[in-house]
């Protein structure tokens, strides 16, 4: 999983220099067999301590589920509604409490605009595997729906506060303090849009 992945680098960015790590290697999908090797760390050009390889989560395919009844496959579904919600949500507001403590992106992590998204739904089409693509547009609709939720001014989630604040201080906000807010908030959220567009685009042509 993409935790794990995150672990793992995490891990080799906070041994010393100097000092071994140990990664055992499985063979097959069956661990057909194991291998320990030790790797030492370096720092790249960059600043960054790495092993020189990229990690990826180990993705095969998605299966379908059969449900045997109307029931079962309401609790099937809900179940895998809840578990990317819940993993979706641990993701952004991890992501937003590294940026708030200035310690950015989690380790293995990276963000994607519009631009990124189109790129993986074309590699997942290409599969031919109806399931995955099922399951990727499951994914990007909870993800809309849980960064739309946030409590974020210009989203609905901030429409939602709004009306809270409202309701506990009694009063009505001010209509130019909540334009003003949205506003502001709408550039940042724009100028984060174009800073993932461009990201995106620079990724394609390395």
């Amino acid at each position: 999983s993409q935790k794990q992945i995150s672990d793992v680098i995490s891990t080799i960015r906070e041994t010393p220099v100097g000092e071994s790590v140990k990664l055992t290697i499985v063979h097959g999908k069956d661990s057909e067999g194991t291998a320990v090797v030790s790797v030492a760390p370096k720092v790249n050009d960059d600043g960054v301590t790495s092993i020189g390889v990229m990690l990826g989560p180990n993705y095969l395919r998605t299966d379908m589920v059969q449900a045997s009844s109307v029931t079962d496959a309401i609790s099937k579904a809900g179940s895998a509604v809840y578990d990317i919600t819940s993993q979706t949500s641990s993701s952004i507001f991890g992501l937003l409490l590294g940026f708030i403590s200035g310690k950015g992106l989690p380790a293995g992590t990276s963000m994607s605009g519009p631009i990124g998204v189109v790129k993986s739904g074309a590699e997942v089409v290409s599969k031919s595997d109806f399931a995955a693509v099922v399951a990727f547009a499951a994914s990007i609709s909870v993800n809309l729906a849980v960064v739309n939720a946030l409590p974020l001014p210009a989203l609905d989630g901030g429409q939602l506060a709004f009306v809270l604040a409202e309701a506990a201080a009694g009063r009505r906000i001010d209509q130019r303090v909540q334009e003003g807010i949205n506003a502001g908030a709408l550039l940042i959220l724009l100028c984060f849009s174009f800073g993932t567009a461009v990201g995106d685009v620079t990724s394609i042509f390395r």
